[in-house]
């Protein structure tokens, strides 16, 4: 079989109707949060101390503060020049039901000069919520990354104290409002709503769940506890359905697609680029690919000719221009 190498100057794409794969189910917890259950922020002002000479210098925060925590310990000697303080801002963040005792990490980042915060000591401090009520209490030896310091990173502005923080005051969300439960979409969508209130509603009739505001509402069944509800709910499959997108790095060439990504019938021009035609006795100069209706047929095809990564994307974003691209094209 003789093999003639041709340069294309156009390529002809014809994409035809293809039947669509096997639907994927997923579990209605991959795909919804229920509403009211989730993290909360805190975060509070504190000292690090015994640092070795590479805590603030000149900042006159650090100097007050320092000078207030010893007037407390009934001390009035003036040792506020020393270096071995930094003044810090303390974050953290509480999972949704938290009982008082618990131990959260703890974030700790510098707000002066401070040179670094390795080895130094984090002194207590209240960490405070939205309604300003103190949650957590913080205090302990602060700890790096290992990773950063093999780097020879050793100026080190953020660090963390694991398990430093203590739980004072209790969280418990409200996740039933009026005997009805709320549940939210991670990435909203119509279809794949509709699937999970007909899921809900075949398992629990008596749930009768209806989509309000972009979020699907459940009444609490009788029978049975909350916690049997929800997990039964959270557990039941879906067929996915998602938004058609093609995520495209231009850096390292990665070309990614998701959902149903189709393309029409599209006349792409490129020179520069070489194909192998098996079993033809003539030259010319256009390929043409059939039986496409996919990107993922596009690029297996362009593939086959030889196309190199940067030759997709400059494709794929052609086709997207001119409308032929029937999804959300990403550029990373």
């Amino acid at each position: 079989m003789k093999r003639i190498l041709v340069h294309i100057v156009v390529i002809a794409a014809v994409f035809l109707p293809s039947l669509l794969g096997a639907e994927v189910s997923v579990r209605i917890k991959d795909l919804v949060s229920i509403e009211g259950l989730r993290e909360n922020q805190v975060y509070g002002y504190g000292l690090v101390v015994g640092l070795q000479g590479s805590g603030d210098s000149r900042v006159e925060l650090t100097r007050i503060s320092l000078k207030n925590v010893l007037k407390n310990l009934g001390l009035e000697e003036d040792i506020t020049n020393s270096k071995n303080v930094a003044a810090v801002l303390v974050t953290a963040k509480l999972p949704p039901f938290t009982r008082v005792g618990d131990r959260v990490d703890v974030t700790v980042s510098s707000i002066g000069d401070a040179k670094t915060l390795k080895g130094g000591l984090l002194l207590q401090s209240p960490l405070r919520g939205a309604d300003n009520n103190i949650y957590v209490v913080a205090q302990g030896q602060l700890s790096s990354s290992q990773s950063g310091e093999r780097r020879g990173r050793n100026n080190i502005t953020v660090a963390r104290v694991v398990n430093g923080g203590i739980i004072e005051r209790g969280i418990e969300p409200e996740i039933v409002n009026n005997g009805m439960i709320s549940l939210v979409m991670h990435n909203w969508d119509f279809t794949v709503a509709d699937q999970i209130q007909k899921a809900i509603e075949k398992k629990y009739p008596n749930s009768k769940p209806v989509i309000v505001n972009g979020s699907i509402q459940c009444t609490v069944p009788g029978e049975g506890t909350v916690t049997e509800f929800i997990s039964t709910i959270e557990n039941l499959e879906v067929p996915a359905s998602f938004q058609a997108r093609v995520v495209v790095n231009e850096q390292d060439g990665t070309i990614v697609m998701g959902g149903d990504v189709r393309i029409s019938r599209v006349v792409v021009s490129r020179s520069g680029m070489t194909v192998t035609v098996e079993g033809s006795p003539r030259k010319g100069s256009v390929a043409l690919i059939e039986d496409s209706s996919t990107v993922k047929n596009l690029v297996d095809s362009l593939n086959v000719i030889g196309a190199s990564t940067t030759d997709i994307i400059a494709i794929l974003k052609a086709m997207k221009n001119v409308g032929a691209l029937h999804a959300e094209l990403v550029i990373q």
